[in-house]
């Protein structure tokens, strides 16, 4: 008996020297944040840009916040539920919750809990989390790839709207339902039709719903000419979630939270496939994102088990609700994978320069990126807008029109995931030729008194042939970008003052990224020695005319000619007392002469028949 005793002791005490806490670290820097990943007491589970959760062996008060004993003893995971601080304490009390955890954006509790509604939750697994490495420099754009242009002009709004369309007729797609696993086979064979090696990865989920099989998750790879195992990746959640559908009395459509994401990844495939790329590009579509990141967090720990190469991951999470009437993009994403964030913004100066992004941090939601992120791999979250997502995910209106309300947007987003996967992976074989023409007849009218300070550029579309879209129209004084105009303005106005002097020119800017630009010229303010006369002593006959214009006037010194639409037709230096313009290869029509001589300068109007 006693033997036994001192056995059962020893059990004892080993369980209890086994035992771990459950902890919270603050951290207010990255090297705080990488000194925790590399403190051989702590086991990192879960981490932001300022905390960590983990396990530790030697509980330090100094440093750390206990939150629980034992950890994972009972239960398989924590969750952390986005949760705004005035919402918290009634959230905890209908939940019958003990919170290990309390801040002004979320709370942590032990086992699985309801989300509070719809900010939902991440689960905090019994996994050890890595930081993200750079193991190769993101490239830098500087100019567009004519190659990768061409597959941007490839997304289609219908191809996309169809896309969320048949997701929404599932009507639901909660984790574990028939629709979920129906919206994995259907995802699958879309893949295996585009020619992609394509594997349905079966995951388990223990969450508030209930634990069990999820609808798989769907992984394609398009392999790499050069190096097949090193890849780029993209992924989306394709379930869907709302507590009308749990309690029986609506849908869960999920048109915006996420079938514009799987439609982006979709759709990316289809154009991407037709090429050839020296890296692997892998297209994913996971599970069980709404009940905590599960099926991107069974992929993404099993990529870390295998060593898999991965250069990065791009979220596509939500991108057809527009707020206002300017495209924009959210970028979220903790500081550690700052690269790969630098890079995405990189792409939108250089392919879309309208277009604003910035970078967000998000503290009442997240997605399967962070489950990249804890797993070594750098990863990001383009955004329809942080502030102003759609009102209508996780509800039954979550659908086309209200929730999804510009495919348009959608259109750019998946060109942006397009182009950032091109760029990485290098598409293979010679950049088709591009070629592109300037505007036309490009002429300024100067001013002709001094109290008129402005000077019109004015020009002609483009001649036909250019192998791309007219985009945009550029206006550039002293080689400086002053305006942007639509493809359909052909004229600008710009201040001069008395004096003045500057070097103009306009850039036709085409969509498969050809610019051409005009010729030169200089556009003058009226001189301060110069007086406007009245045009007496000043002859300009005949008029109307056909072949030549004579002038006469003392001490001529400049004769400009300007159109009906204001363009210059031409300049010419005079000295002497008359001058004789020829103008036979004139079109008929009004022109204006503007005479300066050394007393001053006047303007005449002359017909040319």
């Amino acid at each position: 008996m006693k033997k036994v005793f001192v056995l059962l002791m020893g059990l004892v005490l080993s369980s209890a020297l086994m035992a771990q806490d459950f902890v919270k670290i603050s951290c207010s820097s990255t090297s705080e944040l990488e000194k925790c990943f590399s403190d051989p007491n702590l086991k990192v589970h879960y981490y932001t840009d300022s905390e960590v959760f983990a396990t530790a062996e030697r509980f330090d008060a100094k440093t750390m916040q206990l939150l629980d004993h034992q950890a994972f003893g009972q239960n398989e995971v924590y969750t952390l539920v986005y949760c705004p601080e005035a919402a918290q304490n009634a959230y905890l009390q209908e939940m019958k919750a003990e919170p290990l955890l309390q801040t002004a954006d979320y709370v942590v509790v032990k086992g699985v809990v309801v989300p509070y509604k719809n900010d939902g939750a991440v689960a905090i697994f019994n996994k050890v989390a890595r930081l993200p490495r750079l193991n190769r420099d993101f490239p830098t754009v500087t100019v567009v790839d004519a190659r990768i242009r061409e597959m941007l002009d490839q997304v289609n709004m219908d191809s996309l709207e169809a896309i969320v369309q048949h997701m929404q007729d599932y009507e639901s797609r909660m984790w574990n339902s028939d629709n979920a696993f129906a919206c994995s086979d259907w995802i699958a064979g879309r893949m295996q039709a585009l020619g992609l090696e394509v594997e349905q990865q079966p995951f388990n989920a223990n969450t508030w719903l209930g634990s069990g099989e999820a609808a798989p998750n769907v992984i394609g790879i398009q392999r790499g000419t050069l190096y097949p195992d090193t890849y780029v990746v993209c992924g989306s959640h394709f379930d869907s979630f709302s507590f009308d559908a749990i309690m029986g009395s609506g849908t869960c459509p999920g048109a915006d939270d996420n079938a514009t994401g799987v439609a982006s990844v979709l759709e990316s495939a289809r154009i991407l496939t037709q090429y050839e790329f020296e890296y692997s590009i892998v297209y994913c579509a996971f599970g069980c994102e709404e009940m905590g990141l599960y099926g991107s967090e069974a992929y993404a720990a099993r990529c870390q088990q295998q060593g898999m190469d991965i250069i990065g991951y791009f979220n596509n999470d939500m991108n057809g609700y527009l707020h206002g009437d300017q495209i924009h993009i959210d970028c979220i994403y903790p500081n550690s994978v700052e690269p790969i964030g630098t890079y995405y913004m990189n792409i939108g100066e250089v392919y879309y320069p309208e277009m604003p992004i910035r970078h967000v941090n998000f503290t009442s939601g997240d997605s399967d990126h962070t489950s990249f992120n804890n797993h070594g791999y750098m990863g990001i979250y383009p955004f329809e807008d942080y502030q102003n997502y759609s009102p209508y995910i996780h509800t039954p209106n979550d659908m086309i029109g209200n929730s999804v309300n510009s495919f348009e947007m959608s259109q750019r987003y998946c060109q942006m995931n397009i182009a950032c996967l091109a760029e990485i992976a290098n598409p293979m074989g010679e950049a088709p030729q591009v070629y592109c023409n300037p505007v036309t007849n490009f002429g300024i009218l100067e001013p002709s008194t001094k109290e008129m300070t402005t000077i019109l550029m004015a020009w002609g579309a483009p001649e036909e042939g250019s192998t791309g879209e007219l985009n945009r129209f550029e206006v550039y004084r002293d080689n400086a970008l002053i305006a942007t105009l639509g493809n359909d303005v052909y004229e600008y106005l710009d201040t001069i003052t008395v004096d003045a002097q500057a070097e103009y020119y306009i850039l036709a800017v085409y969509s498969d990224g050809c610019t051409s630009a005009s010729e030169t010229l200089i556009g003058e303010g009226i001189y301060d020695h110069v007086n406007e006369m009245n045009g007496n002593g000043i002859f300009v006959y005949p008029n109307p005319t056909e072949n030549q214009l004579n002038i006469m006037a003392n001490r001529l010194q400049r004769i400009a000619v300007y159109n009906a639409m204001g363009q210059l037709v031409e300049t010419r230096v005079a000295d002497g007392d008359r001058f004789v313009l020829q103008v036979g290869d004139y079109a008929p029509g009004l022109y204006t002469v503007q005479i300066v001589t050394t007393d001053g300068m006047v303007t005449k109007s002359v017909i040319v028949k």
